[in-house]
């Protein structure tokens, strides 16, 4: 999604949008490497598509969270230090890294004048099942016979 304006929301008509322009320039690429490729095994073709899935995963997971608020509350937000009423000062990226991808996601960014401190608020909470951790690793290992490194 490189170009593409990343700091503004989303309608789902418009990240639907974006999302199949993404897809067709990942069909794109697909197809130039495999000209490029013509003898290519299937492994080698599943290795070079799996490169190219998780910038596509990565430009879907940020379409879809570009139609929500993006951290920014139509209330405000408090200084955590101070109490005072911050500034919103647009969006910012912010980067997140996932298991399979790593994407800078707008978020909203606020300023406090009084302590001249600026944060991205947090999102909702996120709950994660006790040993989820555990049984996504084991599914990793059991399905490529890997080791993954954690630290």
């Amino acid at each position: 999604m490189a170009g593409r304006q990343s700091g503004v929301r989303l309608t789902p008509s418009e990240a639907r949008q974006e999302f199949m322009a993404r897809a067709g320039e990942l069909w794109d690429e697909f197809n130039r490497w495999y000209r490029s490729h013509p003898e290519a095994t299937f492994d080698e073709m599943e290795e070079e598509i799996g490169r190219q899935r998780r910038g596509v995963l990565g430009d879907l997971l940020t379409l879809i969270l570009r139609q929500g608020d993006l951290g920014a509350k139509p209330e405000g937000v408090c200084c955590p230090e101070c109490g005072a009423s911050m500034k919103f000062k647009g969006y910012a990226p912010k980067r997140v890294q996932g298991l399979e991808v790593e994407v800078e996601i707008p978020r909203a960014y606020y300023y406090c004048p009084t302590c001249r401190v600026g944060f991205f608020p947090p999102g909702p909470e996120v709950r994660v099942e006790e040993g989820w951790l555990e049984r996504e690793i084991g599914s990793r290992v059991s399905a490529t016979g890997d080791h993954p490194t954690i630290f």
